[in-house]
């Protein structure tokens, strides 16, 4: 039975996951409240996050971390090919490696956007 949900997930994600799109795929959908979490935990830990924040009060840092993270739970996935997708669907630890690769790959680009 669990190779079957797995086969199913499998199947469901590379059906839905094509390429860029503008709206987000359910798989997108599925993993964006774990990169915003991963995301903000990330930051929570980051010494650059943590001095160029140093000034803010901590109701701007907190607005400042959700819009960040919030770009980063729409834009992670973007460039993620749907085999990677997939393979996070049925692997957790493919699953950990692909967020912690895409909120590296795009929390830059969001700052850099949000400041403007």
């Amino acid at each position: 039975m669990k190779n079957i949900l797995k086969i199913g997930c499998v199947i469901l994600a590379l059906v839905y996951v094509g390429s860029v799109q503008a709206h987000q795929t359910p798989m997108q959908k599925l993993l964006k409240p774990v990169i915003e979490h991963q995301c903000a935990l990330e930051l929570k830990d980051s010494n650059l996050w943590k001095v160029s924040t140093y000034l803010m009060t901590d109701s701007n840092k907190l607005q400042f971390q959700n819009e960040v993270c919030r770009c980063v739970g729409e834009n992670a996935l973007n460039d993620v090919p749907a085999t990677e997708l997939a393979h996070a669907a049925v692997s957790t630890d493919a699953k950990n490696q692909l967020i912690h690769k895409a909120i590296l790959n795009t929390v830059k680009g969001c700052v850099v956007q949000l400041k403007r």
